[in-house]
Parts: C-alpha cells; sequence; structure tokens
C-alpha cells in the first residue's frame, strides 16, 4: 500500500520541526566553539614573556651601541654596531664575543641577517654589503648593493625573508622613496633571486591602523596608555620608527622593533597588526636587535646607554 502525504500531513510536521531544531542547536554549537577557538588563538598568539627574559647578556664596551643582530645556526649571534664595518660573532650560550670580522671601514651600520653562510649588513643610508668567505682568516672582502632607499629613509632593520627569499629592510625615516612621508612606516625588499629591489612595500605600518588598535585594546592592556599621549602629541605623524625587524620561523609574520615609543609590533604578511607589547624602559634603554633561533626563541638587543648594553633571550612558549 502506498502512502499518501496528502491524507496525513500532520505526521510529517514533528519530523521536519525536529530535523530543523537540530540543525540550528548544531549550527549554534559550532559557531560558539568556532568563537571560542578564536578567542583564545588571538588570545595566546604571542607566545613570549617578555617581562621575564629566560637568559640576558651584558655585553662588552665594543658592543655597547650594538644596533643589529641575527641568529646564526641556533650556535651563534652575529652583532653590528653603528661606527664600525665589522660583525661580532657572540655565543649564544654565554653572550662572549669569539671573533670580530671586519669586512669595511667605518659607517653607520644599523642591521645584518644571514642566509645559509652569506651575511648581509644594512648601512643607514640604504647600502647593502654582502659578505662571503667570512671565515676565512685573511681580509675580508665585502660587495656593495645599492638599493632605492638613502639617507632620507634611515634604513635600520634588516633580515632574511625564508618565505620569498628576499632581504627585508624596515626605514626608520621615511616611508617613502625619494620624498618624507609622515602617516606611515615601510619595509621593503631585495629579491636575491633576481637581485632587484622591489619599490612596492611588502609592509607598511600606518599611523590609522596603530592607533585603532590601541584603542580597541586598550581596556585589556593599561600599559598602552602612553600611546594616547604619544599619539595626541605626534599630530598628524607616526610615533613608530622601525630599528629592527624579523620573520618569524613559524607563523611567518614580521616582528618590528621600534627604539622610540620602546615598542614590539607583530604584523601578519598582509600589513595587519596582530600584537603590540609595550616595552620596559628599565628593561630595554634602546632596543636595536631582534632575532629567532629556528625553534621560535626570541633575541632581543639593546644598546647601553647609562648601562652596559644587554642582549635577552626569550623562550617560545609552545600551545
Amino acid at each position: 500500500m502506498l502512502y499518501s502525504f496528502n491524507k496525513k500531513p500532520h505526521r510529517m510536521i514533528p519530523f521536519f520541526l525536529i530535523l530543523a531544531l537540530f540543525y540550528f542547536e548544531c549550527k549554534n554549537s559550532v559557531e560558539k566553539k568556532s568563537s571560542a577557538n578564536t578567542s583564545i588563538t588571538a588570545k595566546d598568539s604571542f607566545r613570549y614573556d617578555l617581562n621575564e627574559p629566560n637568559t640576558k647578556f651584558k655585553l662588552t664596551k665594543k658592543l655597547k651601541e650594538i644596533s643589529g643582530l641575527t641568529c646564526y645556526k641556533d650556535k651563534w649571534l652575529f652583532a653590528v654596531q653603528d661606527e664600525r664595518g665589522a660583525m661580532y660573532r657572540i655565543d649564544i650560550k654565554s653572550g662572549e664575543i669569539k671573533d670580530v670580522i671586519k669586512f669595511y671601514g667605518d659607517g653607520d651600520f644599523e642591521g645584518i641577517a644571514s642566509n645559509d653562510s652569506i651575511f648581509y649588513v644594512i648601512r643607514a643610508d640604504g647600502v647593502l654589503f654582502k659578505i662571503n668567505d667570512w671565515e676565512k682568516k685573511k681580509k675580508i672582502k665585502s660587495k656593495k648593493i645599492k638599493t632605492h632607499l638613502g639617507s632620507i629613509n634611515d634604513t635600520e632593520g634588516l633580515a632574511y625573508d625564508p618565505v620569498s627569499n628576499d632581504l627585508i629592510i624596515a626605514c626608520k625615516g621615511s616611508s617613502a622613496i625619494g620624498y618624507e612621508a609622515h602617516k606611515s612606516r615601510s619595509v621593503y625588499a631585495y629579491d636575491l633571486d633576481s637581485a632587484n629591489f622591489n619599490i612596492t612595500p611588502v609592509c607598511t605600518i600606518t599611523r590609522k591602523k596603530f592607533k585603532k588598535f590601541i584603542k580597541e585594546n586598550f581596556a585589556n592592556n593599561p600599559e598602552y596608555k602612553p600611546y594616547k599621549k604619544e599619539i595626541k602629541e605626534a599630530k598628524k605623524s607616526i610615533i613608530i620608527k622601525p630599528s629592527a625587524i624579523a620573520v618569524h620561523p613559524i607563523t611567518k609574520n614580521y616582528y618590528i622593533l621600534s627604539a622610540i615609543s620602546n615598542t614590539l609590533i607583530v604584523m601578519d604578511r598582509s600589513s595587519n597588526i596582530k600584537h603590540i607589547k609595550r616595552l620596559s624602559k628599565k628593561q630595554f634603554e634602546q632596543a636595536e636587535g631582534i632575532a629567532f633561533s629556528t625553534d621560535g626563541d626570541l633575541f632581543i638587543s639593546s644598546e647601553g646607554l647609562k648601562k652596559k648594553a644587554r642582549i635577552y633571550k626569550f623562550d617560545y612558549i609552545p600551545k
């Protein structure tokens, strides 16, 4: 016997209602769970306690003006300083200078990066130096590489980006090539594959984005209070002036230091601000260098003003 839907429609109504209720209940449950997970991820995405360094080194007078830092083979830290064309090889466990590798004369050298055994150093006027065969004990030769950046840009940050095989260069000064720009700060890239400089920034910090992030996250971050006054006093200018940059080995986000305003900014690869940390002035007199080990441990160097220069190590906190 065939079942007739027309004769007994009331028997199907409860069944459809049950299905509908079940569907919406599951949907709401999934959305709540997803929302909760998003909240947890956002809250815990910065996995360092910058108030408690796991290790810290006091540096000698040679590195009082330490200005750049990179990690090499998880065994050494290499640094440069403001006044001398030399790389300082530092034991990653003791902080002891093991070697000084001179590659050029005097100059304002600000950042250092490595790709395998090749090192690169950036000068404040935008000139890159490529250093090969640095382990040879004879005179080290370096190759100058011109970029489109100049003194107006005040190039201070340099890092190797394994995602794009680029050298990324953070500008403390003008964010634009050839003229002043006050409302933003930019990061440019030098393509190692093609040996070309990209005139389009790979990352930009704008005054508007920075101000918006501070406003939206102020309630949960009382240490952001000084920013409000600084932003107001800066009028139309941005208070961030990058002094160092590094690429996180796990998330691939950009970590940008600004000695002015004592700030660490984490940005994703679409120029979205993910985290802002106000650094302790007592701890970081002038944060000028940042680097990572391959497992995510963070190193920050600070110039010595009234105190000795220091390097701090912060262990990566896993999920």
